[in-house]
């Protein structure tokens, strides 16, 4: 997917704009790259959520609302704030996942918001099925 990104903003002329983190460009990297926005991760004895996508592109974003098994969007994933320097690095001291029970989410729902106010439509999402400690997520269409 990252491949056909860069060619795709190559091809548009936008490629130079890669170097420079892709800030003002999530509205139309985020949309197009959906399957990447979660993944879930079995590991020491619990579930984690990564949001890890969505965070390097929060320089877009005013707000990730989230669920867990149900569509009720009644939670926040908080967002650190953007950094124009390094708009894509993750703070050090950040953990762009959930830590939650094993097996405690059997789905996500997931809804971005972008700094202009435009909302996401409502993504849901559930583990793969896998028995090692590899991460993954299924989009549920």
């Amino acid at each position: 997917m990252r491949f056909l990104l860069i060619f795709l903003l190559s091809a548009s002329g936008l490629g130079g704009a890669f170097a420079q983190g892709l800030v003002g460009l999530e509205k139309q990297i985020l949309p197009i790259t959906t399957a990447d926005w979660l993944a879930f991760r079995n590991y020491d004895g619990r579930q984690l959520v990564y949001f890890t996508h969505l965070v390097v592109y929060r320089c877009g974003l005013s707000e990730i609302r989230y669920s867990i098994n149900s569509d009720t969007l009644d939670q926040r994933f908080e967002l650190s704030a953007c950094d124009p320097q390094r708009p894509n690095e993750i703070p050090a001291d950040e953990l762009p996942f959930l830590a939650l029970p094993l097996g405690s989410a059997q789905e996500v729902a997931v809804q971005i918001v972008y700094t202009d106010g435009e909302t996401s439509e409502v993504l849901r999402y559930v583990p793969c099925d896998i028995d090692d400690e590899g991460t993954c997520a299924k989009l549920v269409e």
